[in-house]
């Protein structure tokens, strides 16, 4: 029964090394600037400061000066796990993902731009789980992909703008798994990896007042590579366990497509929304390579593991009003479907379908900007196992603050 016990706790482990937290939209994080997150993520349309970098870069030709944009948003997240294992809850619910954008114009005729310039560095998929060491679920996973974008925006016509740009990623993961074969026994791996991919976007001014825009993320593959270090693992019942050996492993990042639509309803509200479609389907497989350590990991069931993920589509609307000169109230609503069927579900990918609503309120005078947001996750619970007896809820907030300075 102990042996079983730890094949499956080491095997979850490795299915969900994405470190995942209570959330949805697979591997990828919430917005990362407080005007997007105070409309739920529903930004690719009205986007016209800095942060188009990260939503729309053919927005940056809307950008009315240059612009320095510095963010930081603020997640607090947990879940509770009750089934056949017993109980056990999350820890250390609180992260921070940092960015940064810039926005400059290059050339301009009848006092608007054609042709700019942006770059942007954010941290677009990653998220931890840290659950009680003292609980039977005694994992701790981490991952964090930080992207590099240098971005060029073109007004082709006085309707159509497009943008382009390329994503420089380099990511890092780090899972630790406690087994009980006594003090110190313990299964932990450190790798980094590095990538490339693409992404663009098109912005069609229908009216003055109304816009579609359609932009573009590339799907790409990060090979993490780096360290796999045993500590205390009996032999028997493990095969012999070398205290250091290679590791790597390969995600699948998916395609994004998001469509928006966005119209000025009076001088002061506007509104969008926006539906998008990401290509999770390419996380099929999961496949670990350990080197010397690969009789242990197929004793502890760590060999090629199904992942099976779904594509999901997501949707939402954000309104904002200006209800005074200096002052814009941003609101939100957003659906997020998970792609992890219930077959591959594993405790280090806390994913749920789950609905966050937002508000947020922006204050911009002479050549800075403040701008504030908040969102809450409301979350189903979720339902796995064989006879859905095992049991998992979630709680999760987010806030954000963004600075913008104009010259």
């Amino acid at each position: 029964m102990k042996k079983v016990h730890v094949i499956r706790c080491v095997a979850w482990a490795a299915a969900g090394i994405w470190a995942q937290t209570a959330g949805a939209d697979g591997f990828r994080n919430p917005p990362d600037t407080a005007a997007a997150l105070g409309k739920a993520g529903n930004h690719i349309v009205w986007v016209d400061d800095a942060s188009a970098v990260f939503y729309n870069p053919a927005n940056l030709v809307d950008v009315p000066s240059s612009q320095l944009q510095v963010s930081s948003l603020v997640g607090y997240s947990r879940a509770d796990y009750n089934g056949q294992l017993g109980q056990s809850e999350t820890e250390n619910p609180w992260s921070l993902l940092p960015a940064v954008a810039l926005a400059s114009p290059l050339h301009a005729t009848d006092q608007e731009t054609d042709l700019a310039l942006g770059f942007g560095v954010h941290a677009p998929f990653g998220r931890k789980t840290h659950w009680e060491n003292d609980g039977p679920l005694p994992l701790k996973t981490e991952m964090s992909v930080i992207d590099a974008s240098p971005e060029l925006a073109w007004r082709v016509t006085d309707s159509v703008s497009v943008g382009a740009g390329l994503d420089m990623y380099y990511g890092q993961l780090k899972f630790r798994q406690l087994l009980p074969f006594g003090p110190g026994s313990h299964v932990e791996a450190d790798a980094d990896g590095y990538a490339v991919g693409g992404n663009a976007g098109i912005t069609w001014r229908i009216t003055p007042d109304q816009r579609l825009a359609l932009t573009y993320r590339s799907p790409f593959d990060l090979k993490f590579s780096g360290d796999l270090e045993t500590e205390n693992l009996p032999s028997p019942p493990l095969p012999p366990a070398v205290p250091e050996s290679d590791f790597d492993t390969t995600f699948r990042f998916p395609t994004i497509v998001a469509l928006g639509y966005g119209i000025r309803l009076t001088e002061t509200v506007r509104m969008e929304a926006k539906v998008e479609w990401l290509q999770f389907s390419r996380f099929k497989t999961m496949k670990i390579g350990v080197g010397d350590n690969a009789p242990v990991a197929g004793a502890l069931g760590l060999s090629d593991m199904p992942q099976n993920w779904d594509d999901t589509w997501t949707f939402g609307i954000g309104p904002e009003w200006r209800f005074a000169r200096d002052w814009t109230l941003r609101a939100g609503y957003v659906y997020l479907p998970s792609p992890i069927p219930d077959g591959t579900f594993a405790p280090t990918a806390l994913d749920v379908d789950q609905s966050v609503v937002s508000v947020g309120l922006g204050y911009q005078r002479g050549c800075h900007a403040v701008d504030l947001a908040y969102a809450i996750g409301i979350f189903d619970e979720r339902h796995v196992g064989a006879s859905q007896q095992d049991t998992y809820a979630f709680e999760g907030h987010l806030a954000a603050l963004t600075y913008t300075y104009a010259f």
